[in-house]
């Protein structure tokens, strides 16, 4: 256990720059998003008031308040795929960086006098501690766009809204911040499986070069067939014949089947034929 704390604070450490870079530029952009909405609505209402002799009451009738979900949130749906897509990238580079260039560190890693699954749960718990952190500085970040937006709307303009309201109108925060224990079961859960069987497919082509591009390629692609096989079954051959609860099930039932074969096979290529 003590290996695996030692692997997993280090797989933390070195991507703590990188981690602490997408916690700010999330930060800006939002923020500039909240500006930018607040300053363009301000401005249109003073133009609107003084050339129609409107009180702030008489437009807000007129036209609308402003809200934190009455606009695109176009800055605000970047910095989460920008950190979504970083995160999916890390991934792989989380395997790959430790053979780039001749450092012979991906050597010393597999050397080391521990099982080389520690190696592996390591760099999953990693992986997940990035996510799930991403998630609750995101949920932090909505009290402050909300103090932000107190801020620069004065309240007779403004439709004040609450963190659950904010995250159950947006689409995004819907996914990141499920209001069920199921939602976020079904969510994460799916998550957590695509990262197993990406690392096994990563695996696959540590062990196998260039032909285990395609052995990657294929594995993931069976993969996430076997898992939705259930629905496919319920639509094209035996349509209505699950109830939404027993599709449920065994679909849930394939994802723990896939997800333990990949983990046992990920053990296996690591310890028989992952090389350096």
């Amino acid at each position: 256990m003590s290996n695996f704390g030692k692997l997993l604070n280090w797989e933390i450490t070195r991507f703590s720059k990188f981690y602490g870079a997408l916690f700010v530029i999330t930060l800006l952009l939002q923020l500039l998003d909240v500006w930018l909405y607040t300053h363009d609505y301000m401005n249109n209402a003073e133009r609107a008031m003084e050339s129609q002799s409107m009180t702030a009451v008489q437009y807000v009738q007129n036209y609308s308040k402003a809200s934190l979900n009455g606009y695109d949130n176009i800055l605000f749906d970047w910095s989460i795929s920008l950190c979504g897509v970083t995160l999916l990238l890390y991934i792989f580079l989380i395997w790959y960086k430790e053979w780039v260039g001749r450092s012979t560190f991906a050597y010393r890693l597999l050397m080391l006098p521990t099982s080389r699954m520690n190696v592996y749960l390591a760099k999953l718990s990693a992986i997940l501690l990035f996510v799930w952190g991403l998630v609750a500085y995101q949920f932090l970040l909505i009290y402050v766009q909300i103090a932000a937006f107190e801020a620069l709307i004065p309240s007779e303009f403004r439709q004040d809204l609450t963190v659950t309201e904010i995250i159950r109108q947006h689409p995004l925060l819907k996914i990141l911040l499920p209001s069920y224990f199921n939602e976020f079961a079904l969510y994460y859960g799916a998550g957590l499986v695509s990262v197993i069987i990406l690392f096994t497919a990563v695996l696959l082509e540590r062990s196998y070069r260039f032909k285990g591009i395609g052995a990657g390629i294929l594995y993931s692609g069976v993969a996430a067939f076997l898992i939705i096989l259930p629905q496919i079954i319920s639509e094209v051959w035996f349509p209505d014949f699950f109830f939404p609860s027993e599709l449920i099930l065994l679909e849930l039932v394939m994802g723990i089947l896939v997800t333990a074969f990949s983990v046992w096979f990920s053990s296996y290529l690591l310890h028989k034929k992952v090389t350096v």
